[in-house]
């Protein structure tokens, strides 16, 4: 009886230590993510109107993201701002160098930053219309620079143009430390460790068959006489 018992339990070990992993991995979860923002990471990376650097329109603003479209190549094509206020959506294409692609966008991927406008008669600030003296409120988009000479791409009054001087002074979006990669877990180690003691326990459940088998068994003696 003691021996049933003792077999028992070597062989709710095994079925344990085999079954426990399986069950595991198959109820680990598996969660795809999407990609669909990335953030300018230094402050040459140009929105083109083509995949040509010499298309250039402006510079991403620093810390500021686009919307990932599609990807072909070296190529993004994105999407950056909004439909709303003064600004409207742009759509066009970045090299991927210094964009850092990321699973959530920050609070205000585009910057949102009106700037004003000074028109004066007979002085040309830039590629906008030239109209009597008043001051207009534009869209600010990004710098672009040429050698030692920089200028901004605003939009007023549905109308794209370069006004003179640079607008780098805004609000940075924060940039997360880089985290320590984690080690990665081991599962060989533990999967030969498991393989090992189930075969020890079914060495155990074989032995103890066998001592079942031969306490079990019954023999008959016949008594010899000397």
């Amino acid at each position: 009886m003691k021996a049933k018992i003792f077999l028992c339990c070597i062989l709710a070990a095994i079925i344990s230590s085999i079954s426990v992993p399986l069950t595991a991995r198959a109820e680990a979860p598996t969660s795809p993510t999407t990609l669909t923002y990335a953030r300018a990471d230094a402050r040459d990376v140009y929105f083109c109107t083509k995949k040509d650097l010499n298309t250039a329109l402006f510079a991403i603003p620093y810390t500021y993201c686009v919307q990932i479209l599609s990807t072909e190549g070296d190529w993004y094509t994105v999407k950056y701002a909004e439909d709303a206020g003064l600004y409207r959506a742009l759509v066009g294409y970045c090299r991927k160098t210094n964009l850092t692609p990321l699973e959530t966008p920050p609070a205000n991927p585009y910057l949102n930053m009106p700037v004003t406008v000074t028109y004066k008669t007979g002085e040309n600030i830039g590629s906008l219309p030239v109209l009597n003296e008043l001051n207009v409120t534009a869209a600010f988009y990004g710098t672009y620079y040429s050698g030692a000479s920089a200028y901004s791409y605003v939009m007023y009054d549905n109308s794209f143009g370069y006004i003179s001087g640079a607008n780098d002074d805004y609000p940075l979006n924060e940039i997360p430390a880089p985290s320590e990669p984690e080690a990665p877990a081991s599962t060989t180690g533990g999967g030969n460790t498991k393989l090992i003691i189930a075969l020890v326990l079914s060495a155990l459940a074989v032995a103890a068959l066998a001592i079942l088998y031969f306490t079990g068994k019954k023999y008959k003696y016949v008594k010899m006489d000397k």
